[in-house]
């Protein structure tokens, strides 16, 4: 495994979660513990961010960390977004595609790390483990790379959940969203056990470990519609993806539909 860093420079146990988010509210966010607010902005000093962008585009002839949301491409979209909370983000990419993310995210200085995936196959799971092994941190932040609606504010709520727990992972209905969660270092050796038995499952690991789940009346003060969890799988989720944008009166800049053309054309 290799990482590139690029040149350039709890909730307190007891407290139930509705006192947790009170406590935030009424204190402006000034302190919690694992956070601070560094220029008018939080930062979860204690917590690393990982973003999944390795993996198979088994439904898209094209990187998915490629397609532009926003007039942004959705790697650099979500390292954006992150930044504004995180200090140090890691990426987990494929070993044969270091150089090339590399050159893409050059930008954004030390605060951003790359990271090849352990050897094995390619799936959500191997990353996680990736992204766990190399990080210095207890706690980190999961996240796909073509995830474009991320919600400050619920990300931050999170992070003041996760205290004793091993996983703090949303619950909507009977569906959970472990590519939206806040992960321990504690999980990397039940991590390593199901994967040498073959599995490839985010959840197979769970048994081994203690997991909290946040539901949905607490997404919901932070996302009432649930879209931190949208992700891109096929052309059709990108275009959807373009006209949330657009609905949410973000600046268009056109160069999305050139794209959705191009690649519609290369999947003919």
């Amino acid at each position: 495994m290799q990482i590139i860093i690029f040149p350039g420079e709890s909730r307190p146990s007891g407290m139930c979660w509705l006192w947790t988010l009170l406590e935030g509210l009424l204190r402006g966010n000034r302190y919690i513990k694992g956070c601070r607010r560094d220029s008018g902005e939080m930062r979860m000093t204690d917590f690393v961010a990982i973003v999944l962008a390795g993996g198979e585009n088994l439904r898209l002839p094209h990187l998915k960390s490629e397609l532009l949301v926003g007039g942004e491409i959705l790697i650099r979209r979500i390292t954006l977004s992150l930044l504004s909370l995180f200090k140090d983000i890691l990426i987990v990419v494929d070993e044969d595609k270091l150089d090339y993310l590399e050159k893409l995210m050059y930008s954004f200085g030390r605060s951003v790390k790359l990271v090849s995936d352990v050897v094995g196959p390619k799936c959500p799971l191997r990353g996680l483990y990736s992204g766990l092994l190399y990080s210095p941190a207890k706690f980190n932040f999961l996240v796909g790379c073509d995830m474009p609606f991320l919600q400050r504010e619920l990300i931050s709520y999170m992070a003041r959940r996760i205290s004793r727990t091993d996983i703090l992972i949303p619950r909507t209905g009977k569906f959970l969203e472990p590519l939206h969660a806040f992960y321990s270092s504690r999980c990397l050796h039940s991590i390593e056990k199901v994967l040498g038995k073959g599995e490839k499952k985010m959840v197979s690991f769970f048994p081994y470990v203690e997991v909290e789940y946040l539901e949905r009346e607490e997404i919901a003060i932070f996302d009432s519609q649930g879209i931190s969890f949208f992700n891109i799988n096929t052309i059709d989720d990108w275009k959807k993806a373009i006209e949330i944008e657009k609905k949410r009166g973000k600046q268009q800049y056109g160069r999305e539909y050139s794209q959705v053309a191009n690649i519609t054309e290369l999947q003919r």
